[in-house]
C-alpha cells in the first residue's frame, strides 16, 4: 500500500474523523504534537481529513445520488466522484452566473425606461 493510500485510509477512519471534528470544535484537541510548520505528509493528511469530512457530511445530508459508503471507501471511485461533483458544481455556478446576468440586464432595461405623464384637459 502506498503512502497516499495509507493516509487516505487513516483520514477516512472514524477515529481520525472524530478527532478532526473535535479539534475544529474545541481548541484543546490537536491532531499533531506540533501546532505549526507542518510536514508535507501532515498537510496531505489534513487535506484528506477535510475532503472525507465533507463527503461524510454530504452523505448524511443525502446531497448526491451517487455518493455512498462504497464510493468513499474506494479511492478510485472516490476520485471519480470528486471529479464528477466538481463538474456538477461548476455547471451550477455557471447557471447562477447566467441567471444573474439576465437579472442584471432586466434591471438595467427597467432603469433606462423613461416615464411621461400626460394631462388631458376637458376629459378623455
Amino acid at each position: 500500500m502506498s503512502i497516499d493510500e495509507t493516509i487516505r485510509q487513516l483520514a477516512r477512519s472514524t477515529y481520525y474523523q472524530n478527532i478532526y471534528t473535535s479539534s475544529k470544535e474545541m481548541s484543546g484537541i490537536q491532531l499533531f504534537e506540533n501546532t505549526s510548520n507542518f510536514s508535507g505528509l501532515q498537510v496531505l493528511f489534513l487535506f484528506w481529513l477535510q475532503v472525507y469530512s465533507n463527503l461524510y457530511e454530504e452523505l448524511s445530508q443525502k446531497k448526491w445520488k451517487y455518493l455512498d459508503e462504497k464510493v468513499i471507501n474506494n479511492n478510485v471511485r472516490c476520485d471519480a466522484f470528486l471529479y464528477w461533483r466538481k463538474q456538477q458544481n461548476d455547471i451550477e455556478i455557471e447557471k447562477q452566473k447566467r441567471e444573474q446576468q439576465v437579472s442584471n440586464l432586466k434591471l438595467k432595461d427597467k432603469s433606462n425606461v423613461s416615464t411621461f405623464s400626460v394631462d388631458f384637459e376637458g376629459g378623455t
